[in-house]
């Protein structure tokens, strides 16, 4: 077989087997055969055109030609086509990334999906070729493979197992394998067949050296690996999977949020019955952190039990106390759907809570997004109805977590700044300004759809605020929280379900529809008020403390403000809120030491250490695998020659091309005279170990230690030159010269 067949034969292989990554993302499974076929194609139109010798830019331009053609053919097949053959791949293409924006893992089928998993799948063959074949570089063939190894892990930060490391290890292990059956090859050059038997097939020295390459590299791999919500080692306690003891790896209910507003059938998912009179918001997640990428989650750290500390920022409990006994139906979720604020919940199951926003979510290992499935629970929980008279003189204040809930980025566009403030121009107070906020944005210049402009972070912002104004309740709270913190204010964006509908009394029913999302601002001696900026069409009346003048609660049956008055709320004080005492530590990135931060600079630090160091490790462990003097005695004068000419070419020569006689003459010529000699005696020693029929194992016996003395002579006298050959040895990535 030749090398560039071997080659090609590991890519395919690697490729092939990295293509399950992908699996845990979809329901689909199809595009697996779809993409081997697109990679066995690629591949056998690739030998041909290595073994024509073609130079690698023509192969390269080739390749990418045909797996345009493959892709056109295979989405030409897709259902939906109406357009030309071009157009309707790239619709293929905005099919799939839509689909991929409003689908939690794994999604359904879909058309577009599919196109862009074979599309990807097949440029990572392409790429790795490149590295493997065209620039001969097999070391870095784990690049390609690896980023589709890592996509659950940063796109949906799911855990995948070990299986889709294992094929990425399996695949670049063959490719090293075939790069060292190349290079024992071509030693075999200008040889007779009987003289070059044993070269070029699998012998000890070939998966020595595969291993002195891959271990580290595979090594590398599954740190990244371990920090990654990818890979876990059940029964280990390592990793962030099932049985790791890493972080909890939360999903991102936005995703669910679109989807189940637009199922087909409105069925009910939860019932609850309380002792007060009222429909309650039942909040499941909390979104404090605001970027360019939207509102989301941030790493919590969460403590146990099912008792929850004093509510952030409220001056003593300032409620009347209710208690609600509630089933969830058929609807999976990790996130505990509970009414603000809980202060105590008897439920079955491992559960934790954060003390900064309140939410209960499953702690278990496995099977979390089942955690609320048929499950029945009862909740405590304290009724916070502000008065609207006193919420006026209040102040924004200062949350545990306000590093997190207080900032803007810096990149948010000025034309979002520019309209928060036109909309509060005359609002004097800080209730004044949220006021003005939650008017504006029900007013009659918005429109409730499930079908906004396309876009996230940013640009989803703009197009709902300044161009069409059209967009369901993750815009409309999304908007409040931005242009709440634009003003001064603290906010966070909370993801539950609306109250439902009461089919009974004080017994109300929720459906899949009635998933909502709305911000909730900070103030002083309140703590985290819910305000409702999504249309009236949808959420019926906006809670009275939230409409400047109304004292009076809400005459909607669906809306959270009871019936009867509640307790007195404790009087706000005029300065920012602190953090409660007596509640635990903040979880999240707030004052104090950035442990997270800390962790993950000092991980990425001791990383590049490992990768700067890896070629001095190889290149030692090569050389103290070379010269053992262990084996025939002809394997072990190759270790040796093979020793000096890497020792050459990292010293900054090159390796002559001759006999080995006529090598050792010119290299010789560097030396002193006794160095000098000694090489001589090698090069006489490689021909005997090539052409006699049998070589003196005694006269090997200083072998070792002769090397060591040619490889000081070789050594350049610049200090800085022996230093960069020791740390970026040019025989890793350089090959010799036939």
């Amino acid at each position: 077989m030749r090398s560039s067949d071997r080659f090609i034969l590991a890519t395919t292989v690697a490729v092939l087997l990295i293509s399950f990554t992908a699996g845990p993302l979809t329901t689909d499974s199809s595009y697996l055969g779809q993409s081997w076929f697109v990679v066995l194609v690629l591949a056998a139109v690739t030998v041909g055109l290595r073994r024509a010798r073609l130079t690698t830019g023509f192969v390269l331009a080739a390749q990418l030609a045909l797996l345009a053609v493959l892709l056109f053919v295979l989405s030409s097949f897709a259902p939906g086509r109406g357009e030309a053959w071009y157009a309707h791949y790239v619709d293929l293409w905005r099919q799939g990334i839509e689909h991929m924006q409003t689908q939690a893992a794994p999604m359904d089928t879909d058309a577009g999906v599919k196109v862009i998993f074979v599309s990807v799948i097949g440029l990572i063959f392409v790429l790795t070729d490149l590295l493997v074949s065209g620039l001969e570089r097999p070391a870095w063939g784990i690049a390609p493979p690896a980023a589709a190894f890592v996509v659950p892990a940063i796109g949906l930060g799911i855990d995948t197992g070990i299986v889709p490391f294992a094929c990425l290890a399996f695949g670049y292990l063959g490719i090293l394998v075939a790069d060292g059956l190349n290079r024992t090859g071509r030693w075999t050059r200008g040889l007779s067949r009987d003289s070059a038997d044993g070269f070029g097939t699998a012998t000890p020295m070939v998966w020595r050296a595969a291993g002195l390459i891959g271990a580290p590299a595979l090594a590398v791999t599954a740190v990244l690996g371990l920090a990654l919500p990818t890979l876990a080692l059940p029964g280990l306690g390592i990793g962030n999977g099932p049985g790791g003891n890493g972080p909890l790896q939360l999903t991102d209910p936005t995703l669910d949020l679109r989807r189940n507003l637009n199922q087909g059938a409105d069925t009910v998912v939860i019932r609850y019955t309380s002792d007060r009179p009222g429909g309650l918001y039942l909040r499941m997640a909390s979104l404090p952190q605001f970027d360019a990428s939207g509102w989301r989650n941030v790493q919590m750290r969460l403590e146990g039990g099912t008792r929850l500390p004093q509510i952030p920022g409220v001056s003593g409990e300032g409620g009347d106390v209710r208690n609600t006994q509630i089933s969830v139906l058929d609807f999976g979720s990790e996130y505990l759907p509970l009414p603000y604020a809980p202060r105590s919940v008897s439920v079955a199951g491992d559960w934790a809570y954060d003390p900064n926003s309140l939410i209960m979510l499953s702690s278990a290992r496995n099977a979390r997004d089942e955690a609320i499935r048929n499950l029945s629970y009862d909740v405590q929980s304290v009724d916070l109805d502000p008065d609207a008279t006193a919420l006026a003189r209040a102040v924004a204040g200062t949350p545990a977590d306000s590093t997190i809930t207080s900032i803007l980025p810096a990149d948010l566009p000025d034309d979002l700044k520019e309209l928060t403030r036109e909309v509060t121009k005359g609002a004097d107070t800080d209730a004044a300004k949220a006021w003005a906020i939650q008017e504006f944005l029900r007013g009659p210049d918005f429109t409730y759809s499930t079908e906004p402009l396309p876009g996230s972070g940013y640009r989803a912002l703009e197009n709902f605020l300044l161009r069409d104004r059209r967009g369901y309740c993750e815009q409309f709270a999304a908007s409040m929280a931005m242009m709440a913190r634009e003003v001064g204010i603290p906010s966070r964006v909370a993801v539950g379900f609306l109250p439902g509908e009461r089919v009974e009394d004080n017994t109300w029913e929720v459906s899949i529809r009635d998933m909502h999302a709305w911000p909730e601002l900070f103030f002083a001696g309140y703590g985290w008020v819910r305000f409702e900026p999504t249309p009236a069409s949808v959420t019926g009346t906006p809670p009275a403390w939230t409409v400047p003048g109304s004292d009076a609660p809400s005459d909607e049956e669906s809306l959270n403000p009871s019936e009867e008055p509640s307790a007195e709320t404790a009087a706000p004080s005029e300065a920012p809120s602190a953090a409660p005492s007596a509640g635990p530590e903040d979880a999240g990135a707030g004052a104090g030491v950035p442990w997270r931060q800390t962790l993950i600079g000092s991980g990425i630090g001791l990383l590049a250490l490992l990768v700067l160091a890896a070629p001095a490790t190889i290149r030692f462990r090569r050389r103290s695998a070379r010269l053992t003097g262990e084996g025939a005695p002809e394997d072990v004068v190759e270790d040796v020659w093979a020793e000096l000419r890497d020792s050459v070419i990292d010293y900054g020569g090159s390796w002559p091309e001759g006999s080995p006689r006529s090598i050792g003459s010119t290299v010789g010529h560097r030396l002193d005279a006794e160095e000098s000699a000694a090489m001589g005696r090698v090069a006489v020693l490689v021909e005997q170990g090539r052409y006699s029929r049998s070589l003196d194992g005694a006269a090997l016996d200083d072998l070792p230690a002769v090397t060591r003395q040619i490889r000081r002579g070789l050594a350049p006298p610049s200090r800085w030159r022996r230093w960069l050959a020791t740390v970026a040895p040019k025989s890793l990535f350089r090959r010799p010269r036939a």
